[in-house]
C-alpha cells in the first residue's frame, strides 16, 4: 500500500503493538502481568471499562465483555470483547496467579475501533500476534486520516517494517468490493504555481 495514506497509517499501526498490548492489563486483578501502553510514550494511566471483566489463570485468559474499552491519553481501543492470552511460565501451578507470563496473543471482536488524534481503523475483528508481530484485521476494514479513506475486506500489518497490506476477496475491475482509496491532497499546503 504507497499512496498518501501510508506512511502515517505506518506509524499509527505500529501504535496499535501497544494498543493491543494493553490487553495486558486485562489480567490487572492477576499479579504478575506486566501492564501495557495504550500510546506511544505516554506516561498516562490506562483506563480500561467494560460491561464485565474474567481472569482465567488456569488458561492464562483474560476477558473484557460488554463494549470494551481501553483509553490512554487520546488514544482509544473499542471492541464487544477483548481477550488476551498470554504464554503460561514453565513449572508454574495451574492456579498459580503468577502463572502467566509476557502476551501471547490479543483478539478483539466485535465493532473494533483504533483511534489516534489523526487516524480511525475500524473493522470487525482483531488479532494481534506477538510472535509474528503482527496485527489483522478483518471484516469491512475501513481507515480514515481526515476526509481521505482505505477500505479492504482485510489488513495485515507487520509492526516492526510498517508494511501494510489491504486486500479483498472482490477481483477484476469495475466489480465493487475491490481494494479501495479516496487520498485528499494536504489543504493546509499552500499551492505552487506550474512552470510553463
Amino acid at each position: 500500500m504507497h499512496n498518501a495514506l501510508a506512511p502515517t497509517l505506518g506509524r499509527t499501526l505500529r501504535l496499535a503493538r501497544p494498543v493491543l498490548l494493553a490487553g495486558t492489563l486485562l489480567t490487572c486483578a492477576a499479579p504478575g502481568i506486566t501492564l501495557a501502553q495504550l500510546a506511544s510514550n505516554s506516561t498516562a494511566p490506562v483506563d480500561i471499562t467494560a460491561d464485565e471483566g474474567e481472569v482465567i489463570n488456569s488458561q492464562c485468559l483474560s476477558i473484557w465483555r460488554g463494549d470494551a474499552e481501553a483509553l490512554q491519553a487520546t488514544t482509544r481501543l473499542r471492541a464487544r470483547e477483548i481477550r488476551l492470552i498470554s504464554i503460561p511460565r514453565p513449572g508454574a501451578a495451574p492456579n498459580d496467579q503468577g502463572r502467566c507470563g509476557p502476551t501471547q496473543r490479543l483478539e478483539a471482536e466485535g465493532d473494533v475501533y483504533y483511534v489516534t488524534p489523526a487516524q480511525t481503523v475500524r473493522g470487525d475483528n482483531a488479532v494481534y500476534m506477538a510472535d509474528s508481530d503482527t496485527i489483522t484485521i478483518t471484516g469491512g476494514v475501513i481507515v480514515t486520516q481526515g476526509k481521505s479513506v482505505a477500505r479492504g475486506d482485510s489488513m495485515t500489518v507487520q509492526v516492526k517494517s510498517g508494511h501494510v497490506q489491504l486486500k479483498s476477496s472482490a477481483k477484476g475491475r469495475g466489480n465493487p468490493g475491490r481494494v479501495r482509496g479516496v487520498f485528499y491532497p494536504d489543504q493546509g499546503q499552500p499551492a505552487v504555481a506550474a512552470k510553463p
